[in-house]
């Protein structure tokens, strides 16, 4: 009989979504601490395209494996940000620290409805998993807070490793947490990072709420992941 693949899952998007994300955070910082300002997250979203630690995942850093030098650093560029919207820089910074704690908040993140019953069926039949995320400091105790802790067998968030997806030595880290197994699924829902950076060190994706023009696997529901990939496994026995 073939042995399963180990699963290496993302977070954000993939197991758990946060409303707006990093842009809608800024905004409802703005609501609090700027009434009136009358900005969209269409004004926000483009000058945050660019600028986190995992816009640049062709380097390592190193640097910011220290929580607070990691959010030092997301702090000034939140800064920038809310100045380029037109705010004040005193007003600019409350305003980062705001969005600093909404983002590290773990009742900021919500599960989709089929994620729970999803990885507790596929961890009793034997699937190894664990996490690798391009994310906060408090990714693993968001994780622990949200109650998927036990299913996983480390948690690994970029914040902590210096190292973002789709940067090989990512997935080298997560192989290396699941005992380098000889086959693995990256689940996930960014064609860039999840897809094609697993794809190129032999991982096989599988993309999962969105299709995608890739020949990648895909699922538009977690709940649809156990069948596809029991399928996968049989057909290699």
């Amino acid at each position: 009989m073939s042995q399963r693949p180990a699963l290496i899952w993302d977070f954000d998007g993939t197991l758990a979504y946060q409303k707006g994300k990093w842009s809608g955070a800024m905004i409802a910082a703005m609501d609090e601490l700027a009434c009136g300002h009358g900005l969209t997250l269409s004004d926000v979203r483009p000058l945050m395209s660019s600028g986190f630690p995992w816009d640049q995942p062709d380097r390592l850093h190193p640097e910011l494996c220290d929580p607070q030098a990691w959010w030092d650093f997301l702090e000034t560029y939140l800064v920038r940000v809310a100045v380029a919207l037109g705010v004040q820089p005193e007003l600019a910074g409350k305003i980062a620290k705001r969005v600093h704690a909404v983002q590290a908040d773990s009742r900021s993140y919500h599960l989709y409805p089929d994620t729970l019953s999803t990885l507790v069926s596929l961890k009793e039949q034997g699937y190894r998993m664990v996490i690798l995320s391009n994310h906060v400091p408090e990714l693993p105790q968001i994780v622990q807070d949200l109650g998927l802790t036990e299913l996983f067998a480390a948690v690994l968030g970029s914040a902590q490793t210096a190292v973002e997806k789709p940067h090989p030595q990512a997935f080298a880290l997560a192989r290396e947490a699941l005992g380098n197994p000889a086959s693995a699924v990256m689940i996930g829902d960014n064609p860039r990072a999840d897809g094609w950076g697993a794809y190129q060190v032999g991982i096989q994706p599988l993309i999962v709420h969105g299709s995608s023009a890739t020949p990648f696997w895909q699922c538009d529901q977690l709940s649809e992941i156990e069948a596809l990939l029991n399928c996968k496994v049989s057909n290699t026995e």
